[in-house]
């Protein structure tokens, strides 16, 4: 295979934040698919309210392969975001920018992909990037830049291009965790000859 994306949500400390969400931080598992293949790259969509400054700094230290998105802010459940106003979004990012500037890319994924108009329109007007999924195509404006992915044939598309990807979770909730998908995994990070950060779909 010659390229794909690799992501998974809920990167943070280890937590059971509630019955939908547990952070953690998987490192070994992500150091296991660096030995295999060297190349690897990949986002990890992480919630701000779950990094320890430890976490941060391996993340740093390690910044040729690993890039850190927004997941939420607390991810106290999968509808944190669901009706946050755009000044809410902007008080959250605000609160968070001493750790967001400088150690997370300007990428925003809302728990459980639900997501209000206000946080849209915030992420528009300041320049992010989105990642969505299609049922949301006819709320996002034309010019927000979008990571949409189809769940239909499991790739993503952004700026006029499409990339083959894998997204999973950091913790086992059912069907594609980090640990109970690890074979899966394995084989396609092995086969990959080029990996993609989410960001670099825009440049």
């Amino acid at each position: 295979m010659k390229e794909m994306l690799f992501e998974w949500d809920d990167f943070g400390c280890d937590h059971i934040i509630s019955s939908m969400c547990q952070s953690h931080d998987c490192r070994d598992q992500l150091n296991r698919l660096k030995e295999l293949n060297p190349k690897f790259r990949t986002t990890l969509f992480a919630i701000p309210g779950e990094m320890t400054m430890e976490l941060i700094g391996w993340c740093q230290q390690n910044k040729d392969w690993i890039e850190l998105a927004v997941h939420g802010f607390f991810h106290s459940s999968n509808y944190e975001c669901e009706k946050m106003t755009y000044d809410e979004m902007d008080f959250y990012i605000s609160s968070f920018s001493p750790l967001i500037n400088g150690n997370f890319v300007k990428v925003f994924r809302a728990p459980g992909w639900q997501i209000s108009d206000g946080c849209i329109k915030w992420l528009r007007d300041h320049n992010w990037i989105i990642a969505d999924q299609a049922y949301n195509d006819d709320r996002r404006p034309l010019d927000l830049k979008s990571y949409v992915y189809n769940d239909n044939d499991k790739t993503y598309r952004a700026a006029g291009s499409k990339v083959e990807a894998y997204h999973g979770h950091t913790w086992n909730v059912g069907w594609n965790g980090i640990y109970e998908d690890y074979d899966k995994v394995e084989g396609l990070v092995k086969d990959c000859e080029e990996f993609k950060f989410v960001s670099e779909m825009f440049e």
